[in-house]
């Protein structure tokens, strides 16, 4: 869990047990915002509300997002402590801060652990996916440099 002083916590406004944390981009990095959730695969949802996009009134504020449209969608599962992130492009063709906003944005599901390792899955790559984690600052590290001690 990061503290109250990092960056990536401001603009929450709703209690995290009846919402999900959505991570977009300013000048500054990542920036998380909340969106109402329902009980059932929240990672899933998360994922959904990522790629909806920044509201009008988030534009305004100057948030936006850094992922292309997607030919298909991220598919996102928690499996054993993890969660698994099957993507519609190639790491390879995506901004950092795009890569950051769906490795954060998975991390801070509610039915996500506390520090989860994130694995990428890319469309057509053989062998195992990338382990990524969501650092205090809001961008996705790999997953031994973003644990916790």
């Amino acid at each position: 869990m990061r503290s109250a002083g990092d960056l990536v916590q401001g603009g929450l406004t709703e209690d995290l047990g009846s919402s999900l944390r959505v991570y977009f981009v300013t000048p500054q990095g990542t920036w998380p915002v909340s969106r109402p959730a329902s009980a059932a695969a929240r990672v899933q949802q998360a994922m959904d509300a990522l790629l909806d996009g920044p509201t009008a009134a988030e534009r305004a504020r100057g948030l936006i997002t850094q992922l292309p449209s997607a030919p298909r969608p991220v598919r996102a599962r928690t499996a054993k402590g993890r969660v698994q992130l099957h993507l519609p492009w190639l790491v390879r063709d995506l901004r950092p801060g795009a890569v950051s906003q769906l490795v954060c944005t998975a991390a801070e599901a509610p039915d996500v652990g506390d520090d989860p390792v994130i694995e990428v899955f890319e469309p057509g790559m053989p062998g195992p996916p990338w382990p990524v984690r969501c650092d205090e600052s809001g961008s996705a590290v790999p997953a031994h440099q973003g644990a916790s001690s």
